[in-house]
């Protein structure tokens, strides 16, 4: 007797991104859409601020200034990186990874966060000291007491409701955007490309060079590169997000609280601290940061991928 055929189910047919079905290089891709949220974010959204609130953030303007900032994030960063991001890939968990990270990790991500802030106002406190010839520092000096006044006006509060408000226009939100833009879609569009590491750094370097904010440029960059590399090793949008919340809201409470000028020990007003005791401080804390984000690098370094998981 004859054995019946064995019936076979096809398979669907395989489904591809818009990257994918047109062959677009992923970091072609990747610059294309930090050119595009610059345009709507940069250029529209600061000609609406312009148009209805003004440039100089003041008392009386600052409640538009943070509505106007958060709604520009929201309208012209979040909803063209979840666009992009659909467009890159079919499935958005590939292109925003959410893995729940274990509570050793989140410990040793936020101590090295910590860590590295303490390092980084010692950076800035030696570059304020640096002179520059007069021709410069005519130019210089009041470019740095705008972007100084200015972001002090954008995160005081003067009671407990508006110091929520400015919680939610500077940390919370930015923690969300900015993390989805950058550690998600631009940070995936390198990784197709680059090795992790690479990606992390090159997301980093954008990352701080976005915010157009020359005299913390440094930190900035140096910022986004952690947290670039929280992500890559945690495999998760998570910690990222947590991480940069934290160092947002850290900003906006040691100001409610007036201790931003305390945070350099012995840095008080009218007391000149010596470069040794500075030197001595930033050893110290970047000692601190390295076992700190040692211990964090050890906790994640067997922490699958997403391809290495069973569906």
């Amino acid at each position: 007797m004859d054995e019946a055929p064995e019936i076979t189910t096809p398979l669907p047919p395989i489904q591809l991104s818009f990257v994918e079905r047109y062959r677009i290089s992923p970091i072609v891709f990747a610059c294309v859409a930090l050119v595009v949220v610059f345009f709507f974010y940069q250029i529209i959204g600061g000609l609406l601020t312009f148009l209805f609130v003004g440039t100089k953030v003041t008392a009386d303007t600052v409640t538009m200034h943070r509505i106007f900032t958060m709604g520009g994030q929201i309208l012209f960063l979040l909803c063209p990186a979840l666009i992009l991001a659909r467009l890159l890939d079919t499935k958005l968990s590939r292109v925003f990874p959410w893995r729940k990270p274990h509570v050793g990790e989140t410990i040793f991500a936020v101590l090295s966060l910590l860590f590295l802030q303490e390092a980084m106002q010692i950076y800035l406190f030696f570059q304020d000291r640096i002179p520059l010839p007069r021709v410069i520092e005519k130019y210089v000096a009041p470019a740095r007491q705008m972007f100084e006044e200015m972001f002090r006006i954008l995160v005081s509060a003067k009671d407990i409701p508006e110091l929520f408000l400015v919680v939610l226009v500077v940390a919370i939100t930015p923690a969300i955007v900015e993390e989805l833009l950058f550690r998600g879609l631009i940070q995936n569009c390198f990784e197709r490309r680059l090795v992790p590491l690479r990606a992390a750094i090159w997301t980093g370097v954008i990352f701080g060079l976005f915010h157009f904010n020359p005299f913390q440029i440094v930190p900035l960059i140096i910022l986004g590169c952690f947290f670039g590399i929280l992500r890559m090793r945690s495999r998760s949008m998570i910690i990222a997000m947590t991480v940069h919340f934290l160092n947002n809201a850290l900003a906006v409470v040691v100001t409610y609280f007036q201790v931003d000028d305390k945070m350099v020990i012995g840095a008080t007003k009218g007391i000149d601290i010596s470069t040794a005791s500075l030197l001595a401080q930033m050893f110290l804390f970047v000692m601190l940061f390295v076992v700190t984000f040692s211990s964090y690098l050890r906790l994640t370094n067997d922490i699958p991928t997403n391809d290495d998981r069973v569906s």
